[in-house]
């Protein structure tokens, strides 16, 4: 499979925040929930007290440095897709490239928007990063996810995190459908 950087609609599952967040550099603390920007934030629960740092350096899309000093259910990045509707998607999946001074298991999700909150469908694969730069690729066949909704008010990609102190790299991050 080819993934390409494209204009064709059938082809592109947009994140305004991937975009904006790629050509910005930043840097901060992380004192709880953080927004990077509209569309990208990063979500704990608050029991985990989370802190530390992240920046977006220059050919990175962020690095995240967090600690925790509480016991908690959940950390997560968030992503919003500008996806409402499947019915012409076959495929909905993303591609990234990250790395982690020491090794880290990651697992992320397509959450859907509902009348009653939301649905969570995980993607197969684990992301597992170690120290050298690793690519990952992973997509929902649609016609196979019984509970996933056709058509929702919104949609996110969720990287769920470790529930510990970890550093993490993320070079980059592409959603698609296809």
């Amino acid at each position: 499979m080819i993934l390409m950087q494209t204009d064709d609609p059938s082809l592109s599952c947009t994140a305004p925040a991937l975009n904006a967040m790629r050509t910005s550099l930043s840097n901060g603390e992380i004192a709880g929930n953080v927004q990077f920007l509209p569309g990208l934030s990063l979500m704990a629960d608050p029991a985990l007290k989370i802190g530390g740092q992240f920046c977006s350096p220059a050919g990175r899309l962020l690095e995240l440095d967090i600690t925790t000093s509480g016991v908690g259910g959940w950390i997560a990045l968030h992503v919003k897709l500008g996806i409402a509707t499947l019915s012409e998607t076959a495929y909905l999946g993303f591609a990234c490239r990250h790395a982690a001074p020491a090794e880290l298991m990651i697992r992320a999700c397509l959450r859907s928007g509902t009348e009653d909150g939301f649905v969570d469908t995980f993607f197969d694969k684990h992301i597992l990063a170690a120290p050298d730069p690793l690519n990952h690729v992973d997509a929902l066949h649609i016609a196979t996810c019984r509970t996933l909704p056709e058509t929702a008010p919104w949609r996110e990609l969720i990287l769920f995190l470790p529930k510990r102190d970890f550093r993490w790299h993320l070079h980059d991050l592409r959603p698609f459908a296809l």
